[in-house]
């Protein structure tokens, strides 16, 4: 999307940073307003509708953060920074204080995280508003198996998978950011877990150089080749963010590469430019000589040895496009060999031969699955919630990488860290040794390196080369490739499992600017173009990667998201500066209607003369008659739809409950904004008899005391669990609760909030 003037309206779907920077900026919008919008579209399609399951957790504050961004707003004599006030989402492997860090695995599903990870720290503190988590495979073990909280599906054809099975663990940070239900996603990649998700979603996504971007504070998976993956709609939105993220970071604890003492990294501050924005140049490809890996465009690599890979006609034709858009900025394009990738994949030759659909080698000189042990350990340790564990040996590993019932067997090679970490646990033993002093750790990491600059970098001055480019991907994988075997095949083919480069492109460090190259004429998914070059490089990356995207313009937004009516912002006339105060507002709900029905009344309190207006959402849908009288409010639903999902997909919060979203706006351009979360039991004779047997029960039970009729939680537990657990009720619904008229009963998240029907 171009530029916005102040008065014209537009929709929050694919709107830019600097779109929506512009519009907060002259008051057109505030971030409340803002949150709200996303909210609706992750409650419509991400919960509802679509059943997208890109984001199961919701922050429960991102109404205070939006607030928080607009009191700074009218406060403001200056410009505040371009993130100020624009949602966002993170993956479940960063920790951000007060909020869970499962990492997708039921082991971790209550560990509460102590602090923010470095990179969510300067977000909140540039006053981005973090929406949510989005989903991941258990410990981002692999791509699109599904985790504690499911997996995310794809906008753009329900038929295909939405990253790469065997490594696209930041599935929904890239569902969520493609659909519009967050400006941009923070992701990671230990093989292709960044790049892969952004491929299939038509997303711009940067994996950096060693230590740029600090990952401390983000659960680890292979230390050596960690990295933060930031996803974004274009590349300028991807400047606006790295602005603030790309920064020093003092504290090296639990972020492997800028602690280990024996590589010297490059200050950041000398590999980053001033700000990010200067690398927008769009004549940057003139007089550059590209190389292009024969193997990712349907030919053969000269070494015999070199694995097939399997490359879609349709993803060729991308590719064609994409040369004539390169060639037409002045490049070179030069079909070459890929020896780093030929050499790193070489088969054994003592080792069994390989099985066609097995996946390429992860080998390395560190063992692992030990590093990965020891960097989980430290990292439970440092975050400290004792009530989980501060130690991986308090851990039971069955419930770390457990398989979903039906799931096919993954089908990595067998020497693959991947395939041992069932024994990662053993590892952790009162004698083991600091991370760092792993036996040969030193002289592995400097061979890693020693081996890019001899297999790569020097390869690429003898040809005369500026960068490599190559499509993210050779084909999608098919959505039931979890349990059906004959799309388990296809989904772990060499080029369809991981993103082209498979292991070797994090092993050795190399920085990569992916972005859209097209969505393919017959499956109807997106492709990238991934932009590689030498170690700390990146600046030159963005630099050509800029320029590609500005001459093409070739992201389509998802079919399956459309823009909904909520998501317009409105034009105004004049705009101006923002009010200080904020209309107060109250929101309260009860469950009403005959047996049967499931509807729910909703009320509250607003400052009516102060409000240009009161809006109020069920689940992304608006209802109409709200009624505003004498300083109250009232609106009532229809019959509230059930939710379709799978029973592993129920994130926090449960999405049986049905998403309000209440927004008042007021006369002086600030809003406040009301997230609740509701369910509706509808109530039988049964249902009604089971209630006043449990009242009995808990009326004659001992421990009884009379406090009003409340219900102690021990004999709550106790007493309600099988009675309610044979009618499918939740016996947590019984909290505080007095006697209740057998009617209907409605579910908050906070308990002040229960009523009776």
């Amino acid at each position: 999307m171009g530029s916005i003037e102040p008065t014209q309206s537009f929709s929050i779907v694919e709107a830019t940073i600097a779109d929506l920077a512009s519009a907060l900026a002259s008051g057109q919008t505030n971030s409340v307003e803002l949150t709200a919008k996303h909210l609706l579209r992750i409650a419509k399609y991400d919960r509802r509708d679509t059943l997208l399951n890109a984001i199961p957790i919701i922050n429960e504050n991102a109404f205070e953060a939006a607030q928080a961004s607009d009191s700074r707003r009218a406060a403001s004599q200056v410009p505040l920074n371009p993130l100020d006030g624009i949602p966002c989402t993170i993956k479940d492997s960063y920790k951000m204080q007060g909020m869970t860090a499962a990492a997708g695995s039921p082991a971790f599903k209550d560990l509460v995280a102590n602090e923010d990870a470095f990179t969510v720290r300067k977000l909140r503190e540039a006053g981005a508003v973090v929406l949510g988590r989005t989903n991941m495979p258990p410990m981002a073990a692999g791509g699109m198996q599904r985790g504690v909280y499911g997996r995310a599906e794809s906008p753009y054809n329900g038929a295909f998978l939405t990253a790469a099975f065997a490594s696209g663990s930041s599935n929904g940070s890239a569902t969520a950011t493609a659909s519009s239900m967050g400006v941009f996603g923070m992701g990671e990649e230990t093989i292709s877990s960044g790049r892969s998700p952004a491929s299939n979603n038509g997303l711009v996504a940067y994996t950096p150089s060693r230590g740029v971007i600090s990952i401390r504070g983000n659960w680890p998976l292979f230390p050596t080749c960690d990295v933060v993956v930031p996803h974004t709609r274009t590349v300028p939105d991807m400047f606006a963010l790295l602005d603030v993220i790309v920064a020093k970071d003092e504290n090296t604890s639990c972020d492997f590469w800028r602690g280990q003492p024996y590589v010297k990294l490059p200050d950041v501050e000398t590999v980053r430019p001033g700000s990010y924005g200067e690398l927008a140049d769009a004549g940057a490809l003139a007089g550059k000589k590209i190389g292009v890996p024969k193997m990712y465009i349907g030919k053969q690599d000269s070494d015999p040895t070199a694995r097939k890979v399997y490359t879609r006609q349709s993803v060729i034709d991308l590719w064609e496009g994409a040369r004539k858009i390169l060639e037409g900025l002045g490049a070179t394009i030069e079909e070459v060999d890929f020896p780093l990738v030929t050499k790193f994949e070489k088969p054994d030759p003592n080792a069994p031969a390989e099985k066609e659909s097995s996946a390429p080698p992860h080998r390395n000189e560190i063992d692992m699955c030990q590093l990965m042990a020891y960097s989980w350990d430290d990292f439970l340790a440092a975050n400290g919630d004792a009530s989980v564990a501060t130690t991986l040996a308090a851990v039971d590993s069955s419930t770390i990488f457990p398989r979903p019932p039906g799931a096919l067997k993954d089908r990595y090679d067998d020497a693959d860290p991947l395939v041992r970490h069932t024994d990662v646990v053993a590892h952790i033993t009162p004698d083991r040794p600091a991370t760092y002093s792993i036996p040969n750790l030193g002289p592995a990491l400097q061979n890693l390196e020693s081996q890019r600059k001899a297999d790569y970098e020097d390869w690429m001055d003898a040809l005369g080369l500026d960068a490599l480019v190559w499509p993210c991907n050779a084909d999608v994988g098919p959505a039931d490739a979890d349990v059906d075997e004959a799309s388990a095949v296809e989904a772990w083919r060499n080029g369809v499992l991981y993103s082209n480069g498979n292991c070797a492109i994090r092993q050795f460090g190399i920085p990569t600017v992916s972005v859209p190259m097209g969505v393919m004429s017959d499956r109807g998914m997106p492709v990238n173009l991934t932009f590689a070059s030498k170690a700390y490089d990146d600046s030159n990356l963005f630099r050509y990667a800029y320029a590609f995207e500005k001459a093409g313009s070739l992201r389509q937004a998802p079919p399956r998201t459309p823009a909904l009516a909520s998501d317009v912002i409105e034009s105004v006339a004049g705009g101006g500066k923002i009010g200080s105060t904020a209309p107060e507002l109250t929101v309260g709900a009860e469950a009403v209607g005959a047996p049967g029905e499931k509807k729910v009344r909703l009320s509250g309190s607003v400052a009516a003369d102060e409000i240009s207006g009161l809006r109020v959402f069920v689940d992304g849908d608006e209802l109409a008659g709200v009624k505003i009288s004498k300083g109250n409010w009232e609106a009532e639903t229809g019959s509230l739809g059930a939710w379709k999902g799978r029973d592993e997909e129920r994130g926090c919060p449960d999405p049986d409950k049905s998403m309000i979203i209440v927004v008042a706006s007021g006369k002086n351009g600030r809003s406040t904004g009301k997230m609740l979360k509701v369910k509706q039991y509808v109530w039988d004779a049964d249902v009604s008899r089971s209630i006043r047997n449990i009242n009995w029960m808990i009326a004659e039970h001992p421990l009884y005391e009379e406090i009003g009729g409340l219900l102690t939680a021990e004999i709550r537990f106790a007493l309600a669990a099988e009675n309610c657990r044979s009618l499918r009720l939740d016996y947590r619904d019984f909290a505080t609760e007095r006697e209740r008229p057998p009617v209907g009963l409605l579910w908050t998240e906070d308990d002040d909030l229960y009523r009776g029907g």
